[in-house]
């Protein structure tokens, strides 16, 4: 009686070291590369600084327009003058892609 009380015990504190040693294999990390060509990843990077100034613009644009709406509203209500609107629309587009000339 005592011999199989032992076994089970024994093993039952087995078994559960036993489980957490198969366990670890499943939190490995795993990292794929994948190998580009040199105009694949031009295309790549085009791509990005092509959507992040896309992004960057409209954000630009949501704010000026909130502002216009905002001023639209408060003219509306008396609170501002002609004036003072005109002298605070935007006179050209925030985002131009001309370089800046030199003072030559």
């Amino acid at each position: 009686m005592k011999t199989i009380a032992y076994a089970v015990l024994s093993a039952a504190l087995l078994v559960p070291s036993m489980s957490f040693a198969n366990s670890n294999d499943d939190l490995m990390e795993h990292i794929t590369v994948t190998y580009r060509t040199p105009v694949e990843y031009a295309v790549y990077q085009y791509t990005t600084d092509t959507l992040l100034a896309l992004n960057q613009q409209i954000r630009i644009e949501i704010q000026l327009q909130a502002k216009m709406t905002s001023m639209q509203m408060a003219k509306s209500h008396g609170i501002i003058t002609d004036t003072v609107t005109t002298a605070l629309k935007p006179a050209k587009a925030v985002l131009t892609s001309k370089r800046v000339k030199s003072a030559e």
